[in-house]
């Protein structure tokens, strides 16, 4: 307690003598007891780095007859081997997420970030996060793991077929970049007080966004080499029917609007 700076009050502060904004004192008292959390968030990967030591050179048999699950058992609360194995997975990305944030990030925001760091590296997704982390602060916005888990779908899937390493790595970056929602959050409009919400966006124009980012997919992935190699002569009909289809699915479409009539001016 004392490294980070803290201290109980004698009494606990009321309405009247806390109020108003937090003064320099109290915004560096609330700062130190906000490392309590980072510290945390800390340990649970450094404890995947010490559980891969103890692992790999056996530090875990004691008198020489131990098992790494009775130690499990027996000095981790009976972790788990299935939690332990995770732990050990996970330890590097979280590292390098801290490095690059600055601070350790939620352990549910790391598992959604998963599936883009095995198929890029621990660096390039803990920039990648980073970004996006801090694009929502910058807006007063709070990141949540469904956003990240989207986000990591979208740009994973953009690469699905893509063998070459560094195509994938490519494919995924730029549709991490160009989902339609953007980098960064929409930021709010503030509304003047007497005056009626701003009309919402016209859902037209966002599903003809998601069909332009789907385009873009579509014509990257038919520009993958290694993935034409691999292609049947059959498969690649079929592939070329489905997208017809589609497109005279799209050609039905019709796109209707109100009316709008020329007032009469009466002089």
């Amino acid at each position: 307690m004392e490294h980070w700076a803290l201290s109980l009050p004698d009494a606990d502060a009321t309405p009247e003598s806390a109020h108003g904004p937090l003064n320099e004192d109290e915004q560096r008292q609330l700062a130190e007891a906000h490392k309590a959390v980072d510290n945390a968030r800390t340990a649970r990967w450094m404890l995947g780095f010490s559980l891969e030591v103890v692992r790999r050179r056996r530090l875990y048999r004691g008198d020489g007859t131990r098992t790494w699950e009775q130690y499990l058992t027996q000095e981790h609360d009976g972790l788990s081997t299935s939690e332990a194995d995770r732990l050990q997975k996970t330890w590097r990305l979280a590292q390098a997420v801290q490095k690059e944030l600055g601070r350790p990030a939620p352990d549910s925001h790391l598992r959604k970030l998963e599936p883009y760091a095995e198929r890029t590296s621990n660096e390039q997704a803990a920039l990648a996060y980073t970004t996006l982390y801090w694009a929502h602060q910058k807006q007063g916005q709070r990141l949540i793991a469904k956003q990240v888990q989207q986000r990591v779908s979208r740009a994973v899937g953009a690469a699905k077929g893509v063998s070459d390493p560094v195509e994938r790595t490519r494919a995924i970056t730029e549709a991490w970049t160009v989902t339609p929602e953007g980098p960064v959050p929409a930021q709010r409009q503030e509304v003047p007080n007497g005056q009626s919400d701003p009309p919402s966006a016209d859902p037209v124009d966002t599903a003809l966004k998601l069909l332009q980012s789907a385009r873009e997919a579509v014509e990257r992935a038919t520009e993958d080499k290694s993935a034409r190699r691999g292609r049947t002569e059959g498969e690649a009909q079929r592939q070329q029917e489905s997208i017809r289809r589609i497109g005279r699915i799209l050609g039905k479409v019709r796109v209707e609007g109100e009316v709008i009539e020329e007032a009469e001016i009466v002089g």
